[in-house]
């Protein structure tokens, strides 16, 4: 009976720990990201010498947005804005630049102080661990 009562306690201390996985609910996410721009890393490098490029993408309220991508360096700006589409679900930020570049997704996002930090996924492969800084 000991024994049972044991894991009876654990089996209910392991379901609490699962159900309080996720960082934050997606309408949370939605509400602190949307209409802002947001600078950082999204993965971008410059075509001919494959210098890093900054993300400033602007996330607005119908699901649409822009990428205005910047050399690091000087702070230029690196061509026309691309448009994208985004979308949360599942504490996950998802960024589709159609067929211009490769879908991104910001797993597990995490928004408090004017800071955006998630595990970045380039089409599905893992790029790293990344922050973006509300402008």
């Amino acid at each position: 009976m000991k024994n049972l009562k044991k894991y009876v306690g654990v089996l209910m201390l392991l379901s609490l720990l699962v159900g309080f996985t996720s960082c934050e609910d997606d309408e949370t996410i939605f509400d602190r990201i949307v209409g802002r721009t947001w600078i950082g890393d999204l993965g971008f490098e410059s075509d001919r010498h494959h210098d890093p490029l900054e993300s400033g993408i602007y996330l607005g309220v119908d699901g649409f947005g822009e990428d205005q991508l910047c050399y690091y360096d000087n702070g230029e700006y690196y061509g026309k804005p691309l448009r994208l589409q985004w979308s949360v679900g599942n504490g996950t930020l998802y960024i589709d630049y159609g067929n211009v570049a490769p879908p991104r997704e910001l797993r597990n996002v995490y928004v408090s102080h004017g800071r955006m930090t998630g595990t970045l996924y380039i089409n599905g492969f893992y790029y790293g661990d990344v922050e973006l800084y509300m402008q």
